[in-house]
């Protein structure tokens, strides 16, 4: 019956691609909104994030029942297992996202400037990051990851740039601390989206190869564990 698993397993990765293409969509809505300030979009997000919710409660669900009923092996197990995970870090994206949004709702309420072109800048390339993220997920290039890891480097650099910025305006205009600090906090909120971006292809390499990594600045490394620490059974 292994066609059987292995037409389940193709099901289940289609629709982990779905919840991926979600949370696009969902970075995609925040960067309109931020670029013509779209209270409407913004509200959108916000409920999104329960659509999302529900997509990883479905997976999970779907993935207890296979690994229940076929018991597989090799790569089709390692995938499930990341899967799961994967799914739970698509979900933490969409809370982030959601923040965004929340906190866009806030600062269109309170202010007239608009979004600082340097937090839209940001956004953009976090969300290209994202749509490169799902690639790796869809063909399982286990090669591509590794750019992933580099580029939130790159991403991780860009916040510290704008945060040290803020932090001088903020020091020349106290009078717009509560316009800074908002974009600060979206700023910092797009950097851990980012972050989960790795965690993501840190998945997709252990499901492709086996092997454990982890990225560490601006390298995927590989992750050696320690042997006796868990489930050593002396004293």
């Amino acid at each position: 019956m292994k066609w059987l698993l292995d037409q389940k397993i193709e099901r289940f990765k289609n629709a982990l691609m779905k919840m991926g293409w979600f949370a696009e969509k969902m970075m995609i809505r925040v960067i309109e909104s931020m670029e013509n300030r779209q209270v409407a979009t913004a509200k959108q997000v916000v409920e999104d994030d329960d659509v999302l919710d529900e997509m990883e409660v479905e997976l999970r669900q779907e993935a207890a029942v296979i690994l229940g009923t076929h018991a597989p092996t090799g790569f089709n197990l390692r995938f499930l297992i990341s899967s799961v995970e994967v799914a739970n870090i698509i979900e933490k994206i969409g809370d982030r996202t959601r923040r965004i949004a929340q906190i866009l709702l806030s600062f269109y309420r309170e202010q007239s400037a608009n979004v600082d072109p340097k937090i839209i800048r940001m956004a953009k390339n976090v969300a290209g990051l994202l749509r490169e993220t799902l690639g790796v997920m869809a063909d399982m290039r286990s090669e591509a990851a590794f750019e992933i890891c580099t580029k939130d480097d790159e991403i991780d650099e860009f916040f510290q740039d704008v945060r040290s910025e803020f932090i001088n305006l903020l020091n020349e205009k106290p009078e717009q601390l509560e316009r800074i600090l908002w974009l600060l906090e979206i700023a910092h909120e797009l950097e851990e989206i980012a972050g989960l971006c790795t965690n993501v292809v840190e998945a997709v390499l252990y499901a492709a190869s086996g092997e454990n990594y982890k990225c560490f600045k601006d390298r995927m490394r590989p992750l050696k564990g320690r042997e006796g620490v868990l489930f050593d059974d002396s004293d």
